[in-house]
């Protein structure tokens, strides 16, 4: 599909990870292979809502008891995070824009986080992980407010 919106989160991990990818922005073309999921849209704003929605700590605790464990607990996002129930994007729902709109500020305070504080050495499992869990941290209002509202959505 040529939608200009990509949405792509993970599949190998504790919870999922999502973000938006703006095709427009690429000088190259942009493919997904075996260890992500993807979904396109012509709507920057569902891509959004559905970001705030995977990246939230409301479904990620509901599939626990249907992950995959490891030696170091759960693992393999997959699809799992789609089993639990959350509504489609609605343009007339104010609950779904205003997770929409904070997921999008929360990617403009991410780039800028990334912007000031570069990766100084080559971005490895660990490390990219502890990047992550940096990034949440600097999110953790916006994270905070983005949980209440999908309580709200999928209850």
């Amino acid at each position: 599909m040529n939608a200009e919106h990509i949405v792509i989160y993970n599949s190998s991990a504790k919870d999922a990870n999502a973000t938006v990818v703006n095709r427009n922005n690429l000088d190259f073309e942009f493919f997904i292979d075996t260890k992500a999921y993807v979904y396109f849209t012509k709507n920057p704003v569902e891509a959004y809502y559905l970001t705030a929605i995977l990246n939230s700590k409301i479904p990620n605790e509901l599939m626990k008891d249907f992950q995959s464990k490891g030696l170091f607990g759960a693992r393999d996002v997959h699809k799992k995070i789609l089993d639990i129930y959350f509504p489609r994007f609605d343009e007339s729902n104010e609950i779904h824009l205003h997770l929409a709109e904070l997921s999008k500020s929360a990617h403009k305070r991410a780039a800028k986080y990334l912007e000031d504080n570069p990766p100084k050495k080559e971005l490895t499992a660990t490390r990219l992980g502890r990047l992550r869990l940096d990034i949440k941290k600097h999110l953790a209002e916006e994270m905070k407010e983005i949980d209440r509202l999908v309580k709200r959505v999928v209850e």
